[in-house]
């Protein structure tokens, strides 16, 4: 019997990382929950593993699981680190924290990910971003800025890797996902379970149309 095909899911929390491993798991799937603390309960169809992409050893230790469990059919980028300050109040730290988190933590990713993925003959790389992904409110500098390079990341590697058979996507959840830590602030107008499973529409395209770019939000949210 051959091995379910893998999900991996960067920056896994409870909100959308948790409904993307259950409709994964519907169909089969093995899921990798890659978060800097492995939560419980465990996965009933995979699992956790505690993992600082920004630490020193954090891409030895992303090699090292690939080493493991081979290629991930799918990645998805899902880590959010969110600041928001007028700009005169806005830390250098809180600046870099999502910089780092959003931009260099998917560089080191795709780094280690993208070969493997040519290697196997192919794969999907989701990367999640926002609707500071397209512009920048006033108080949103820090994270609109590295939601803006996520995007841009996922461009370049779009163009470099869909000819080498790796569907590279990049979504604009316009809106909070209920479930986030962030909710409580909003009226939650997003889905996590509907948003998975446009996800995994996502994953099931063939090269003939491949969606680069989708936005996500619910019905009720201007925009």
């Amino acid at each position: 019997m051959a091995a379910p095909a893998q999900l991996w899911i960067a920056g896994y929390g409870p909100g959308l990382g948790a409904a993307l491993a259950a409709r994964f798991a519907r169909e089969h799937w093995r899921v990798l929950a890659l978060s800097r603390s492995a939560p419980e309960p465990a996965l009933a169809n995979g699992a956790h593993v505690a993992l600082d992409l920004l630490a020193a050893d954090g891409a030895a230790r992303l090699a090292q699981l690939i080493v493991e469990h081979g290629a991930p059919r799918v990645l998805v980028y899902d880590v959010g680190v969110f600041r928001r300050a007028a700009f005169a109040a806005l830390r250098e730290d809180d600046f870099r924290a999502c910089w780092e988190g959003m931009a260099l933590g998917a560089f080191r990713v795709a780094q280690a990910v993208l070969p493997a993925m040519t290697q196997a003959g192919g794969g999907t790389l989701i990367f999640s971003g926002a609707t500071a992904s397209l512009r920048g409110g006033a108080e949103f500098a820090a994270f609109a800025s590295a939601k803006f390079a996520l995007r841009g990341l996922a461009q370049a590697l779009a163009r470099a890797y869909q000819p080498r058979g790796v569907h590279v996507a990049h979504t604009i959840l316009d809106g909070v996902l209920a479930d986030s830590a962030r909710a409580g602030q909003y009226a939650a107008r997003l889905d996590p379970a509907a948003v998975a499973d446009a996800y995994w529409h996502l994953t099931q395209q063939t090269p003939g149309a491949w969606t680069h770019e989708l936005d996500l939000r619910g019905a009720d949210e201007p925009f």
